[in-house]
């Protein structure tokens, strides 16, 4: 099975998403996929669901994710926009971030299991290999979310 395969299904990638490009660097300690899309997609509206065509694509964007065996991973992809008439130049929410997060959502939702059980954001930090900002910014969301 090739690595673009494999990552593709172990990130739960669905049409029309797919994992263009796998890259491991051992001397860094690191795995960087890039995520395209397929041609000719019909993206919904984030705001109002509405189909329309792309209009243009960010520029690429970067979310850490889940680590693979020890190498941490990260997930590259450039997110399309579209042009609603209701709601102006948007961009269309991704299946694995929320729309302005740097971590996908496993890796979100990794954090905040490990700052429930040992309670510091320091303890956290060292574990998984974050800044303090990096860790304290995704409490915060999650605590926006519980609200």
């Amino acid at each position: 099975m090739k690595a673009t395969d494999l990552f593709s299904r172990i990130l739960g990638l669905t049409e029309p998403w797919f994992v263009e490009v796998v890259d491991l660097d051992t001397v860094e300690g690191r795995v960087d996929i890039r995520v395209e899309h397929g041609p000719g997609v019909r993206w919904s509206c984030p705001t109002c669901g509405r189909e329309l065509a792309c209009r243009d694509h960010t520029k690429p964007r970067g979310w850490r994710y889940l680590d693979t065996c020890q190498f941490k991973t990260f997930l590259h992809a450039r997110v399309s926009r579209v042009d609603c008439p209701e709601h102006g130049e948007v961009q269309v929410k991704v299946p694995w971030a929320e729309s302005k997060g740097r971590f996908t959502l496993l890796m979100e939702r990794l954090i905040i299991d490990v700052l429930t059980e040992h309670a510091t954001v320091t303890g956290t930090r060292r574990i998984l290999r974050l800044t303090w900002d990096e860790a304290w910014g995704v409490l915060e969301r999650a605590v926006r979310r519980g609200r």
